[in-house]
């Protein structure tokens, strides 16, 4: 029986927007990332290659918010498992709740504390794939001036991890879409208006598509859960949490896993 992965089974959602690049400000040399259209889903082979040999341990550090702290490590293993088979990975999950992108690059050469836990700097793990989120949910607000700090916190992230990190990987990747109808509703002593609900949405997306503008103005690879996750401009509801309206769901997770797995493969991230 052939398993076919989520990513397979949602992509059909997927409805991309007109891209207009901004004008770089470095210079990144990494492949091309491959967005898939939706009208090449119908005829893509479901027999993806898994990765076969010997055993291979490879480490995987996430940076992010609650978004990616919120990820089950047994469903990103699972996501990966179906992949590369033969592949060893230990996963490190740096995603801090409520915390922004700036946050984020401090994370990677300085110690932190999160949840009465201490971490060490990423960088010194010397991990062999970190994938960057978008802190799309953690913003500075929405306006010109908010997504070019976003813009320059990646850039600050990206030369770091070359810089001090040369062997190491680097993904990027945004996460799934809000829903402006039901957006956080369920979470403890927060309540929106609806007009609230729809400009921090609204918001949110704009710093999800900055993000996939960076990656794509500098080559760097890129998960992309915030496209499939749409529909109608709206995120989907199956994907997003039922309690708090908020975080990814369990079949959410897998999504993103899913195509973080995908991306890995397709990029040829682990030689």
């Amino acid at each position: 029986m052939i398993f076919v992965p989520l990513y397979y089974q949602l992509l059909s959602a997927y409805h991309p927007i007109p891209y207009l690049p901004s004008s770089p400000s470095l210079v990144l040399s990494v492949p091309t990332p491959t967005i898939i259209q939706s009208n090449q889903v119908l005829g893509v082979s479901q027999n993806l290659p898994a990765i076969g040999g010997e055993e291979q341990f490879v480490s995987l550090a996430l940076l992010g918010d609650s978004m990616i702290d919120t990820l089950s490590s047994d469903i990103i293993q699972n996501s990966l498992r179906k992949l590369f088979p033969s592949v060893k990975f230990n996963i490190y999950n740096y995603g801090y709740g409520a915390t922004n992108i700036e946050s984020g690059i401090l994370r990677l050469t300085q110690k932190s504390t999160y949840l009465s836990a201490d971490y060490p700097p990423i960088l010194d793990l010397k991990p062999d794939l970190i994938v960057v989120e978008s802190f799309a949910y953690n913003n500075f607000g929405n306006s010109t001036a908010g997504l070019e700090r976003q813009r320059l916190a990646l850039e600050q992230i990206v030369n770091t991890i070359k810089t001090k990190s040369p062997n190491t990987q680097i993904v990027l990747a945004a996460t799934i879409a809000p829903d402006s109808l039901n957006f956080t509703n369920g979470v403890k002593n927060l309540r929106l208006t609806s007009l609230e609900k729809t400009e921090k949405s609204n918001t949110i997306k704009l710093y999800l598509q900055n993000l996939i503008n960076f990656a794509r103005d500098f080559n760097l690879p890129l998960v992309d859960t915030y496209h499939p996750s749409l529909k109608n401009g709206e995120g989907l509801s199956e994907l997003i949490n039922s309690v708090d309206h908020l975080h990814p769901s369990a079949l959410g997770a897998e999504f993103f896993s899913d195509l973080l797995a995908k991306t890995i493969l397709d990029k040829q991230l682990i030689k």
